[in-house]
């Protein structure tokens, strides 16, 4: 049986590797009709760029950046896998696997948050054209949540310590048990009837 504290391992190196790959996958865009030709803000967790090139170039992301604090997520992640490794500094490693992944699910909802009311901005303004402007979810988007959902599992069975098996079990189940049949009366020591006090009377 697999112990629990090697899939926490696992789960934990998996989710860091999955949040540094996210941070470089675009995340979401924004498609703005009526301008003749869609224009679409794609954005990472670093910049945002714009097709067609509407003269800005590339400039910062309107995620103001969220890659930094999900790369440190993930760095203070990896961290604790290392000193996970090793029981006797597992006691280090549980709390930065707790404290990293928890960083990490907060950008990410924070970012997830955004998103959803950058959607239900666009979604109320009046419709532009024949179609009416729209957000799209890349795999960046997908990536970071499955990041975090990976994470805190990890993170949570990291935080539950093997079963310790208990002291003295073996040793008294290879003893010897002795069944007393009856009273103390009738069993008698070392296998000796000893008269009871009524038939010495009566022998008398």
């Amino acid at each position: 049986m697999i112990e629990r504290r090697k899939i926490a391992w696992v789960l934990l190196a998996l989710g860091a590797v999955l949040a540094v790959v996210a941070s470089l996958q675009d995340v979401f865009s924004t498609v703005y009709n009526g301008f003749g030709s869609d224009l679409v803000a794609t954005s990472t967790l670093w910049v945002t760029r714009t097709e067609p090139d509407t003269g800005g170039g590339i400039g910062p992301s309107a995620l103001f950046a969220a890659g930094w604090p999900v790369v440190v997520s993930a760095i203070v992640v990896a961290v604790a896998v290392v000193f996970l490794l090793r029981e006797q500094t597992a006691f280090v490693g549980r709390p930065l696997a707790m404290g990293g992944a928890g960083m990490l699910a907060g950008v990410v909802l924070l970012l997830v948050v955004e998103v959803w009311e950058l959607e239900r901005i666009i979604a109320s303004q009046p419709i532009n054209g024949s179609e009416r402007d729209e957000v799209r979810y890349h795999g960046g988007f997908y990536l970071l949540v499955l990041a975090t959902v990976v994470g805190l599992v990890g993170a949570a069975l990291a935080q539950r310590r093997n079963p310790e098996p208990l002291v003295g079990e073996d040793e008294e189940g290879d003893g010897v048990v002795v069944h007393q049949l009856g009273g103390d009366d009738d069993t008698p020591p070392f296998g000796l009837a000893i008269p009871r006090d009524d038939e010495q009377r009566e022998a008398r």
